[in-house]
C-alpha cells in the first residue's frame, strides 16, 4: 500500500506559536508513515493557490494556522475530493474547536491516521466563502482592530471587543431570510453562523450545525452596561440563546440590506464589501478530518 501524500500549508505569522519549529514536530510524530511537504505561506492568497494546485496531486491539504488560513486553504478544495486536515495553530481556533479537533499540534497531526473523513457545508457572503462565521457590526469591526494590531491573542481580542461595545453605533439593517419572513433592526451584531462559534469558545450559535444545510443567523441587541457581563457569560458558556437579547432565525439564502459599504467578518478576517450582502450555504461541499464520533 502506497503512503499517503500529505501537503503542510502553513502560515508563519498567525496566532503567537513559533512556526518555524513545525517541521520538527511533524518528522516526531509522522516519522516515516506518510510521505508530505511543507510549505511557508508567502502573501495573501498564497494558501488559497497551493491547495488549489494540490488537488490531484496530494491525498491531504493540511492547513496550519488559525480561522484565516483555513479559510484560504479551504477556497482551493472546496467541491474536490481533497480532505482538508486541521493543525491549529491561530488565535481563536473557532472551526477547530467546533469540530472537538485537539489545539496541541502533536494531537492533531495524529488525525491524520486516527481520524475519519466528514463532509461539512461552506458558504459564501457576496461569493467569498466562509468555512466557519461571518458577520457586521462589533464583531466585523472588532476583526478589523485585531488584524492591524500585530499583537494576537485573547487579551488583545478581548480589548478591541470592550471598546467597541463602549463605541459602536448599530446600525440599521434589513434582513430577508429566504423563503421565511423580512426583518428590520438595529442590533450590535449579525451573525451568520455555519459552526457555532468565533473562536476562544465564544459561542454565538449554540445550535448551529455544519451539516444541516442551513446557516443561523444571529442578531444580538445592545445590552446595558450592567447586563453586559452576564451577555458574555452566556457567549461562553453557550447559553446566549436564551438571552432575550438574542434572535436566531435559520435560511439556506440570506440577503443584508445596510445602509453603506463597510467592513464584513469572514472567519476571523474583516473585508470591506458593499451596502448589499448576500449569503448562502453551499451544503456538504467540504471534506475535513475529524476526529471518529
Amino acid at each position: 500500500m502506497s503512503k499517503k501524500r500529505i501537503l503542510f500549508v502553513v502560515n508563519p505569522i498567525s496566532g503567537n506559536r513559533n512556526k518555524r519549529r513545525f517541521p520538527d514536530l511533524a518528522a516526531s510524530v509522522l516519522g516515516t508513515d506518510m510521505s508530505y511537504e511543507i510549505v511557508f505561506t508567502e502573501f495573501v492568497g498564497h494558501a488559497t493557490q497551493l491547495a488549489t494546485e494540490a488537488v490531484g496531486d496530494y491525498d491531504i491539504v493540511a492547513a496550519v494556522g488559525g480561522d484565516g488560513t483555513l479559510n484560504e486553504v479551504a477556497c482551493g478544495l472546496i467541491g474536490s475530493d481533497t480532505p482538508l486536515a486541521i493543525v491549529p495553530s491561530g488565535s481563536g481556533n473557532g472551526l477547530a474547536r467546533c469540530l472537538r479537533i485537539p489545539l496541541r499540534a502533536d494531537k492533531a497531526l495524529r488525525l491524520l491516521s486516527q481520524g475519519s473523513v466528514m463532509s461539512i457545508d461552506t458558504a459564501s457572503v457576496n461569493g467569498k466563502p466562509f468555512l466557519s462565521v461571518a458577520g457586521i457590526g462589533l464583531d466585523a469591526q472588532t476583526a478589523y482592530d485585531f488584524a492591524v494590531d500585530p499583537r494576537r491573542g485573547f487579551l488583545t481580542y478581548a480589548r478591541y471587543a470592550v471598546r467597541n461595545y463602549l463605541h459602536y453605533k448599530p446600525e440599521k439593517v434589513r434582513i430577508t431570510l429566504e423563503g421565511w419572513e423580512t426583518v428590520a433592526c438595529s442590533p450590535l451584531l449579525v451573525t451568520f453562523a455555519n459552526s457555532n462559534q468565533f473562536g476562544y469558545h465564544a459561542i454565538i450559535a449554540p445550535h448551529a450545525s455544519l451539516q444541516d444545510g442551513l446557516l443561523d443567523t444571529c442578531a444580538l441587541d445592545r445590552p446595558s452596561l450592567l447586563k453586559a457581563p452576564v451577555a458574555v457569560a452566556n457567549l461562553m458558556l453557550g447559553q446566549l440563546n436564551k438571552s432575550r437579547l438574542h434572535t436566531d432565525y435559520q435560511a439556506a439564502r440570506i440577503l443584508v440590506e445596510r445602509p453603506a459599504p463597510g467592513v464584513v467578518n469572514v472567519d476571523g478576517e474583516p473585508v470591506m464589501m458593499p451596502e448589499t450582502l448576500d449569503i448562502r450555504i453551499v451544503p456538504k461541499s467540504l471534506r475535513v478530518i475529524c476526529p471518529d464520533k
